[in-house]
């Protein structure tokens, strides 16, 4: 599956702006909390810690982390110790894998007592409120899993996390469980007074003791809650809008998927989500009349031509904030995520934020807070590294030799029949096969940038090695975003060989990611010239034919698909959601039918989707 690295919308930075503010000013409210720490219980078991903060109220807190070392930092608001309590009860017992460091910040608004544990890298925390205790445990890594398992009855799964990749185009939330999840249902609530739409999930026989009650996401989904039902769970996704959004829930090994649609297309929810991750950002301006996209594009942006940021250099995507007393911390982590980038932060860097701009550059932005909290950033690599003013950074050399050679088994083996013809191998190519060793290794490190760069020098020496361009077009298009590098290297694979199915898919993908819509045409049909085609082009083209309006060529592409491999699932729900579209209500009947007798394992939405357009043609 392709992954398009395409920057977050500033919606999605603002909302979380939002939740941090309210989580803020609902959690320290100015100077009114008060928590005397009656008594503090420290127990030591295995390699395991229980650090208990018993109080006269409920404890009011934050929990943050920071790196290099790993540490878990618990602020509790207007914490102090009772007389009784002297701070010598509040260290840990001696170990080999935690030290905690507790600071009285009176200075801080609002006063707050921090409690700083440093783990090692083999542990992990969880820090629970119940009643007016605060329970702190540090436990081994793998602990939580076994010990969840342990505890449950045979056949009942745990759900364990949520985990949020938010892109411009879709939201794709997992819940994980330790397991496949198959006994479960979709449903969905209309808007009412004062409440959004809801779509929720049932999930039977499963145990939620793991999960945290309520998730906030900020994309089309405002939050997720969790509440038992029965012996199992329901999991609510609230709308951030009172229009419910486009999704699609699908199993997985290890727990379901939900795919949000955050471009709110006008398609069916059980549309092939591999075709869409294959057009990708392209899909909403494919659906369009080209002519008018072109046409509507410079006055969209004329306005923004025209104003002082087009001359000052600052020309990253807009975004609005508003911080209030925010930890710092917090507001380099939202960087994180409307940038894509890297972001690190020095040790040293401390303090809370107000701040309100509108409409303005994120880069403009950052350069904001690093002046006014003294700061300063160095940028390399796909990497912000942030550091007090007063501070030196150095970025880290790597000497070429010193990397690992592990040749690319592939390429090699494609090398082996060049080498063959010729009596002896000259320095380029010894070289070139050096550097091909030494970005496999930066891919599988997942440094794509740096392995780009090393493939780039290794095709220098070595241009009609179609293997090198064909990697430089993958990196370029799956891994780095760059769609007009993939066309390029795509483009000098296809030199060398016409015939280069996959080289013709990446060009033809980059292509449609830039509307060059007959461009992107002429490649994909080249991507299925050979015999037979690759069937993830038959299966792309498909996909670009019908969003670009193309339907009887979409159908075609299917049937050639079917006869070359033979049906698939996805195959037939986009032959029949085209068939249906196109108003052929007989065959969409006929092959809506076909599907539900296939034998195919049908997920529960799309089992309903197809009844109910079977019951919408009073069958």
């Amino acid at each position: 599956m392709l992954k398009w690295l395409d920057k977050t919308q500033a919606a999605v930075f603002i909302a979380f702006c939002i939740f941090f503010v309210l989580q803020t000013e609902k959690a320290w409210s100015d100077n009114d909390v008060s928590y005397e720490i009656a008594d503090i219980a420290v127990a030591l078991s295995g390699n395991a810690i229980t650090y208990t903060l018993s109080g006269t109220v409920p404890p009011v807190y934050n929990v943050s982390e920071r790196f290099t070392p790993f540490k878990v930092i618990v602020d509790v608001a207007g914490a102090f110790y009772a007389k009784n309590l002297t701070p010598e009860k509040a260290q840990l017992p001696e170990n080999n894998f935690a030290t905690l460091n507790v600071l009285e910040l009176k200075d801080q608004p609002p006063a707050r007592m921090r409690f700083e544990f440093t783990l090692a890298d083999s542990h992990d925390y969880s820090v629970e409120k119940l009643d007016n205790s605060l329970v702190i445990k540090l436990f081994p890594a793998s602990s939580t899993k076994t010990s969840a398992a342990a505890a449950q009855l045979p056949g009942v799964r745990t759900l364990n996390d949520f985990k949020v990749v938010s892109t411009p185009n879709t939201t794709t939330i997992t819940i994980s469980s330790n397991g496949p999840l198959e006994n479960y249902t979709v449903d969905t609530i209309s808007s009412g007074a004062n409440k959004p739409s809801r779509m929720f999930i049932d999930i039977a026989d499963v145990a939620i003791n793991e999960l945290v009650p309520e998730k906030y996401i900020g994309t089309s989904v405002e939050k997720i809650r969790v509440s038992p039902n029965g012996t199992g769970a329901r999991i609510v996704f609230d709308s951030a809008t009172q229009d419910l959004f486009k999704y699609t829930v699908t199993p997985s090994a290890d727990g379901l998927n939900v795919v949000i649609d955050e471009q709110q297309a006008k398609t069916s929810s059980t549309a092939d989500t591999t075709l869409d991750q294959l057009i990708g950002s392209s899909e909403k301006l494919l659906s369009q009349n080209p002519d008018k996209v072109v046409a509507g594009a410079p006055a969209a942006k004329a306005t923004n031509l025209q104003d002082d940021f087009s001359f000052s250099g600052y020309k990253k995507q807009r975004i609005s904030v508003d911080f209030y007393k925010i930890d710092v911390h917090n507001v380099f982590r939202l960087f994180r995520q409307i940038t894509d980038l890297n972001i690190i932060v020095d040790e040293q860097v401390q303090g809370v934020l107000t701040l309100a701009l509108t409409d303005v550059p994120w880069d403009f932005a950052l350069d904001i807070i690093l002046n006014l909290m003294d700061l300063k950033k160095e940028e390399r690599f796909n990497t912000i590294v942030i550091y007090p003013g007063k501070k030196e950074f150095v970025w880290p050399t790597r000497a070429e030799d010193n990397l690992e050679f592990k040749a690319d088994i592939e390429i090699i083996e494609q090398e082996a029949l060049v080498i063959e013809k010729s009596a002896t191998q000259s320095k380029e190519i010894m070289l070139a096969k050096e550097y091909m060793g030494k970005a496999q290794n930066l891919e599988n490190r997942e440094e794509f940038e740096e392995a780009a760069l090393v493939y780039t020098k290794a095709f220098e020496l070595w241009p009609d090695n179609a293997k090198i361009s064909n990697r430089l077009a993958t990196l370029y298009l799956v891994n780095l975003g760059m769609n007009a590098k993939a066309v390029h290297y795509a483009k000098e694979s296809l030199k060398h060989d016409p015939k280069n199915d996959k080289a013709a898919l990446y060009a033809a993908i980059a292509s449609a990611n830039m509307q060059r819509i007959s461009e992107a045409k002429e490649y994909f049909a080249q991507s299925i010239s050979n015999s037979p085609p690759m069937k993830e082009a038959l299966m792309s083209f498909a996909a670009f034919s019908e969003n670009n309006g193309q339907n009887d060529a979409a159908l075609k592409l299917l049937d050639r698909y079917h006869s070359a491999y033979g049906e698939t699932l996805d195959t037939m729900v986009a032959k029949a959601r085209i068939l249906d579209k196109v108003g052929r209500s007989k065959e969409a009947t006929k092959q809506y039918l076909a599907i539900l007798t296939s034998g195919f394992q049908l997920r529960p939405d799309l089992k309903q989707y197809i009844e109910g357009r079977l019951a919408a043609k009073d069958l």
